[in-house]
C-alpha cells in the first residue's frame, strides 16, 4: 500500500512538469516562431560558440576529407608546402562571412517545418528540466533559440566543408604564388602595414585591435591567418603596379560614356552631324537593300566630317542634317551608346531608322559642366577595372608556370 500511494503521488509531479513544459510553448508561441530564430541568428551568443577542433584536409583532386593529420603537407607551391592546419584556420576564416554558408541558414531557417522542429527541441529539453518561475521560463526559451540555431548553423558548415576546403586550398595556392612574386620584386607588405589595416578593421567595428582579435579568435578563426590573407593581398597590388602600371590607360570617350550614363546626368555634349536615306512610306526589302547599299558606299568616301554636306549631295533623296551639340540622354539607344563609344571625326554603320536609313558622326565633344570628381572617380574605376584583367592575366600564367604537387 505504501508504494501505491508513493507512485501515485509522483506520478502526477511527472505529469506537471511534462503539463507545465507544454503550456510553456503555448504561452510563449510568439517567441518559438521563424522570426524569433532569425533574431537569435544574429546574438553574440551564437556566432561566439567554440570553435569545433579541426578535421583532416582534402587533396585538392578530392571532394571529401582524407584520413590523415592536419599537421601533414597537403601540397607544395614551387617547393613552399601548405599544410593541413593552414587550409582548416583559413576554412574557419571564410566561414566568418561566407554568403553561402548565410543563405542556406536562413533558408532553413525559413523552411515551413522549422517552427516544429524547434518545439520538438525545446520540448524534450524543457521536460528534461523544467523551469520554475515566469523569468526563467523566458530565459529558458531565448537560451534553446540559440542553442537551437548554433546547431543548424553547425549543420551548414559542415555540409559547406568540403567546399570550404577545396577553396582554401586554391586560395592558399594563389597566395603563395603572389607572395613569391612580391619578394623577386621586393615589395612585401611589411607587418606595420598590415596591422594598420587590422586597426582600421578593429575601428570600424568599435574594437581596439586586441579585442578584434579576441573576437576572431571566439568566433574560431585565427587573427595571424587573417594578417597573411592581407599581407598577400596588398603585396599582389603591389606587384601587379610595378609590373603593368605603365600599361593601364583610360580613353576619354569611355569616361565620357560613364559620366554621362551615371544617375542619368549628362557631363559631355557631342557635335553631331546625320546623313538621312529617306525611304518610301510603302517600303520593300529591294528599295530597303538598296538604301544600305548606297550608306556604305558613302561610308567609303567618307574622310571627316567637314565632307559630309558635299557627300550626301551626290546620292538622290540623301538629306544633310548638322544636329549641332546634343546631350546623349537627348538620343535614342543604340545610338547613343554608339556615338558615346565613337572617336571625334567617325562615322558609324549605316542604322534604320524611323525615317530611313541613317549615318550618324561624332564631329567633336565638350564638357557641359565642372564636373572633375565625377570624372576623377569614373576614371579610378575604369582604371581599377584594368587593373583587375592584368592581375588576373598574370595570376593565371604564374599558376600555368608553377610547379604544384599535391600530396
Amino acid at each position: 500500500m505504501v508504494f501505491v500511494r508513493s507512485f501515485r503521488h509522483t506520478r502526477p509531479q511527472a505529469d506537471g512538469a511534462g503539463a507545465r513544459a507544454a503550456k510553456l510553448l503555448l504561452a510563449l508561441g510568439a517567441r518559438l516562431a521563424i522570426s524569433g530564430i532569425t533574431i537569435a541568428l544574429a546574438a553574440a551568443p551564437v556566432h561566439a560558440q567554440p570553435a569545433a577542433k579541426p578535421t583532416q584536409t582534402a587533396k585538392a583532386t578530392q571532394d571529401e576529407p582524407a584520413s590523415r593529420p592536419i599537421q601533414s603537407i597537403v601540397a607544395l607551391v614551387n617547393d613552399e608546402p601548405i599544410t593541413g592546419y593552414e587550409i582548416e584556420q583559413r576554412v574557419a576564416l571564410s566561414m566568418l562571412g561566407a554568403q553561402d554558408v548565410q543563405k542556406k541558414l536562413q533558408a532553413k531557417l525559413k523552411s515551413p517545418s522549422m517552427n516544429d522542429q524547434f518545439k520538438n527541441f525545446a520540448m524534450k529539453r524543457l521536460k528534461a528540466n523544467p523551469p520554475k518561475t515566469e523569468a526563467e521560463q523566458q530565459a529558458r526559451v531565448r537560451q534553446l533559440q540559440g542553442e537551437f540555431v548554433a546547431s543548424i548553423k553547425s549543420q551548414v558548415e559542415k555540409e559547406y566543408a568540403p567546399t570550404a576546403r577545396k577553396q582554401a586550398l586554391e586560395e592558399l595556392i594563389e597566395e603563395r604564388l603572389k607572395l613569391q612574386e612580391a619578394k623577386k620584386l621586393s615589395v612585401v607588405t611589411g607587418d606595420d602595414e598590415v596591422d594598420r589595416v587590422i586597426s582600421g578593421m578593429a575601428e570600424r567595428n568599435k574594437m581596439t585591435a586586441a579585442q578584434f582579435a579576441e573576437h576572431i579568435s571566439k568566433m574560431g578563426a585565427s587573427i595571424a591567418a587573417m594578417k597573411e590573407r592581407i599581407r598577400a593581398s596588398l603585396s599582389w597590388s603591389d606587384v601587379v603596379r610595378r609590373k603593368f602600371g605603365h600599361q593601364i590607360t583610360v580613353a576619354t570617350r569611355d569616361v565620357d560614356r560613364m559620366v554621362a550614363s551615371a544617375d542619368g546626368q549628362d557631363d559631355v555634349e557631342l557635335k553631331i552631324h546625320r546623313i538621312l536615306l529617306s525611304l518610301p512610306v510603302q517600303q520593300d526589302r529591294k528599295k530597303l537593300a538598296q538604301r544600305i547599299s548606297d550608306a556604305e558606299q558613302l561610308r567609303g568616301k567618307f574622310t571627316g566630317c567637314k565632307g559630309m554636306e558635299t557627300m550626301a549631295r551626290g546620292v538622290p533623296g540623301a538629306r544633310f542634317d548638322n544636329l549641332g551639340d546634343r546631350r546623349p540622354t537627348s538620343l535614342p539607344e543604340p545610338t547613343r551608346s554608339l556615338l558615346l563609344s565613337a572617336h571625334d571625326d567617325e562615322l558609324l554603320p549605316a542604322t534604320i531608322g524611323e525615317n530611313g536609313v541613317e549615318l550618324w558622326a561624332v564631329c567633336g565633344r565638350k564638357l557641359v559642366k565642372a564636373a572633375d570628381s565625377k570624372r576623377e572617380t569614373a576614371q579610378n574605376e575604369l582604371r581599377q577595372k584594368e587593373f583587375e584583367i592584368l592581375s588576373k592575366k598574370h595570376l593565371k600564367d604564374l599558376v600555368t608556370d608553377a610547379h604544384i604537387e599535391y600530396r
